[in-house]
């Protein structure tokens, strides 16, 4: 199994990856329907009982897109370190994430260049930092959790 966990893992990366295209290529009418369907379920769900009061309900469908790029790119961070773990066992855990957020930074960046090119989406930088915002933290606990893990077996 641990000979495949690699390939696997590389699988999920690719997975979520497709994932970000599929819905940086919907039209931006489609993209604000689905965003505007969730924000309406959210809204009338007990969720919102539990939202934070600086959640604006007045842009929520524009909070939902936001926070729906720090999951899915939270995601991405975890799954790429892991990747990047398992493929390049030869460096430092700390050049593995760096590596890591590079990655998921060229993603990032090429994902909003993409949208550029998609009916009624825009390119947008901030979207790049938001999207940082889901995935540095995540690479960094990945890193983490790896760190101690190692130290644990080196340990035993």
């Amino acid at each position: 199994m641990k000979k495949h966990a690699k390939y696997l893992v590389l699988a999920v990366t690719l997975g979520i990856m497709a994932l970000i295209f599929f819905f940086s290529s919907q039209p931006g009418e489609t993209s604000y329907q689905l965003s505007g369907a969730v924000a309406d379920t959210v809204q009338h769900s007990k969720v919102s009982a539990i939202t934070p009061s600086w959640f604006s309900t007045q842009n929520f469908n524009a909070n939902i897109r936001k926070w729906a790029h720090v999951y899915i790119y939270c995601a991405l961070g975890v799954s790429m370190a892991v990747t990047v773990h398992l493929w390049t066992r030869r460096i430092a855990l700390w050049q593995q994430g760096l590596l890591a957020a590079a990655l998921c930074t060229l993603y990032a960046m090429s994902d909003e260049i993409h949208q550029y090119f998609v009916p009624a989406r825009a390119m947008l930088l901030t979207d790049v930092g938001i999207d940082g915002f889901g995935f540095l933290p995540c690479i960094a606990v990945t890193c983490i959790i790896i760190w101690l893990l190692q130290r644990r077996k080196a340990e035993q």
